[in-house]
């Protein structure tokens, strides 16, 4: 019988063939070979290459993406959903990471650009990150960053998968069922933020320089 362990190995080594899968075509089409850890956010403009590159990676994803959600389902018997980032969202990721909060945008791209895809799962008996930590690194022994991302009212794990500095890191949110409700407050909270930035942008989201 499968238990809860069995479920996340299933789930994080279907991502991982999706993630190798797409990361190997990207790699083929994409001419611009971009540092993503030495480049840094505020090296970001709208009209320069390592924005139209990032866009060129969401394209694809979303070209993708349908096949991958779907796969899901089959994979996992929890709850877990999946995502293409936004346009608008990216936008307003990348001028929040240029204000002072995060060094005027002196961050590497990669820890900025983290989560162009997401899949979350919603555990149905609750796991603490120590548990969840003990057993990745148990399994896959160091292979993937994995990180208690709770802050305030958001409890969360967090998985990322990343090939090398020139490929775009995917993010897995691992959920508990007890913290569904206060995690999507704090999410409407953000949503908030984001729609106010929105709205005050000239065409939804202007890259400041």
């Amino acid at each position: 019988m499968r238990n809860i362990f069995d479920e996340l190995r299933e789930l994080i080594d279907y991502i991982q063939s999706v993630y190798t899968e797409i990361t190997d075509e990207w790699k083929c089409c994409e001419s611009r070979k971009i540092n993503l850890k030495k480049s840094q956010v505020s090296d970001i403009d709208v009209d320069g290459d390592i924005y139209k590159s990032i866009m060129e990676y969401v394209q694809l994803l979303n070209e993708r993406s349908a096949e991958i959600i779907l796969k899901l389902s089959l994979v996992c018997s929890y709850k877990v959903t999946a995502r293409v980032k936004a346009q608008n969202s990216i936008e307003y990721k990348i001028q929040n990471y240029k204000t002072e909060r995060h060094e005027f945008g002196r961050v590497p791209i990669n820890k900025c650009m983290n989560d162009l895809f997401g899949v979350r799962i919603i555990l149905e008996f609750p796991l603490t990150f120590g548990q969840i930590y003990a057993f990745v690194e148990e399994t896959y022994q160091g292979r993937y960053r994995c990180i208690d991302s709770s802050k305030n009212d958001y409890k969360a794990v967090h998985l990322y998968f990343r090939e090398n500095n020139q490929s775009f890191p995917w993010e897995l949110q691992i959920w508990n069922k007890d913290d569904v409700e206060s995690n999507f407050a704090s999410h409407k909270k953000y949503k908030q933020e984001y729609t106010t930035w929105e709205k005050e942008s000239k065409e939804g989201g202007i890259i400041n320089g």
